[in-house]
């Protein structure tokens, strides 16, 4: 998905997880307020685990980043790799 890809410096992008509810709530905000985002499933995309784990030493869900900064979690919300059996 990334090898070779270009990606604007304005892009979010945002680690989800199947399951995870707090990334299903973040996601549907976003859509919901027209933000454009690139998601990133790790349940369906195991392979980015190592992108998400350079970014951020916490292994919690989600994972919301551009060219500046990290967030984890939404609203006070998030899930732990563990909790949704990506560890």
């Amino acid at each position: 998905m990334w090898v070779g890809e270009l990606v604007a410096l304005d892009t979010i992008v945002v680690f989800t997880a199947d399951g995870c509810p707090h990334c299903a709530a973040l996601c549907a905000d976003f859509d919901r307020r027209g933000v454009v985002y690139r998601e990133v499933n790790l349940s369906r995309e195991p392979d980015e685990m190592k992108r998400v784990r350079d970014v951020s030493w916490e292994h919690r869900l989600p994972v919301i980043t551009d060219h500046e900064r990290v967030s984890i979690g939404f609203r006070g919300g998030s899930s732990t790799f563990a909790e949704l059996g990506l560890e």
